[in-house]
């Protein structure tokens, strides 16, 4: 979306550098391993809130 091409050899360096490997080969993880890795985002996003400041005041929208 930012308009920058980048080859497929570029990204296959990025993650050979950082130990990732290549997608077949990499281990599967369950949903509940996912969601303990995940945890300090996922309760973050429940507290969040967003507010709307419009002409005529402020409000928060939930």
């Amino acid at each position: 979306m930012l308009g920058v091409k980048v080859g497929a050899s570029i990204v296959w360096e990025i993650l050979k550098e950082a130990g990732i490997a290549p997608a077949p080969e990499r281990n599967s993880s369950t949903w509940a391993s996912f969601l303990r890795g995940q945890a300090d985002a996922l309760l973050a996003c429940d507290f969040m809130e967003t507010v709307t400041c419009r002409g005529y005041g402020c409000t928060c929208s939930w």
